[in-house]
């Protein structure tokens, strides 16, 4: 039930907190994994609303010195963003948008990024039970935004395997597997007349409202590490399985229970078996099976 007001905070202190922050984050405040996995998380934002093949973006060369800027940096380059590394001393490019972060923990136990590209902001916080997990949706300010910008944050539809194709561009983001075996098919974008953007626009969706994976959609393939009688000790397995392969903070873990009251221990879900097999070949997990969604 914390999760309401936590996410409250965060979108009050996130205006003050953007306006005096430097270049780069104090994004030390979190670990390797979990760092690693929020700037995952943020980089399919960015992906989002600002694409790749249309998008250059400036940003600080102090972010290779913490682990979330570097591996934000390392993943907006292999999305095939045109990255340009600076200093406040270097003259701007003016053909980038400059993209600044902030990673703080205003109360223990909780996380908040804070993304500024251009004049644009996005923020959201992560609670760190169980392995860091949104608390909410992204809020987005789009003040004085453009139309298209806008028409891609309010997009009411999405394929409908978005969500294995988002976990499987988090496995290709932490190398478990090749970028060439990931194959996105585009689908029309439904019919969408956007609004005139106006001189601000909030943004805030919880997860509840996000729009729900059609009926007809495949379940997919997960891949599975272990099985344990309760759910403490299933996430506990999941963050010693992070400590020992950061490499797993990229992937989003998932706790089903069988009818008999087993609870596993999985991430997913891809597409195709195959798929699900090169990760856990990327892995090299003797434990890790290849299980229907």
């Amino acid at each position: 039930m914390r999760a309401a007001p936590i996410a409250a905070l965060a979108l009050v202190l996130t205006g003050c907190a953007m306006t005096t922050a430097r270049l780069g984050s104090n994004a030390a405040v979190a670990s390797a994994p979990e760092a690693q996995a929020m700037a995952a998380d943020s980089l399919a934002e960015l992906v989002k609303l600002y694409p790749p093949a249309i998008s250059r973006l400036a940003i600080d060369a102090s972010a290779s010195d913490d682990v979330f800027g570097q591996a934000l940096t390392d993943g907006l380059r292999k999305r095939g963003y045109a990255v340009v590394e600076g200093s406040r001393k270097a003259k701007a490019d003016p053909s980038a948008l400059p993209l600044r972060y902030v990673v703080d923990q205003p109360m223990t136990g909780y996380y908040r990024v804070m993304l500024r590209v251009g004049e644009q902001s996005l923020a959201r916080g992560y609670t760190t039970e169980g392995g860091v997990t949104p608390s909410a949706g992204w809020a987005l300010n789009l003040s004085g935004a453009s139309e298209q910008l806008v028409e891609r944050a309010t997009r009411p539809d999405l394929p409908g395997d978005a969500e294995q194709v988002q976990a499987e561009v988090a496995a290709v983001n932490a190398g478990l597997v090749g970028p060439a075996v990931v194959a996105v098919v585009d689908t029309p974008a439904p019919v969408y007349q956007p609004s005139p953007p106006a001189s601000r626009v909030t943004i805030a969706v919880p997860p509840a409202a996000m729009p729900a994976r059609p009926a007809a959609s495949p379940a997919g393939w997960r891949v599975q590490f272990a099985a344990f009688r309760t759910d403490r000790t299933a996430r506990s397995y999941w963050r010693s399985l992070v400590q020992k392969k950061p490499a797993l903070a990229a992937l989003k873990p998932r706790f089903p229970r069988s009818s008999r009251g087993v609870v596993f221990v999985q991430a997913g879900p891809y597409r195709t078996v195959a798929f699900a097999k090169r990760v856990c070949g990327g892995l090299n997990a003797n434990a890790c099976i290849v299980v229907k969604a």
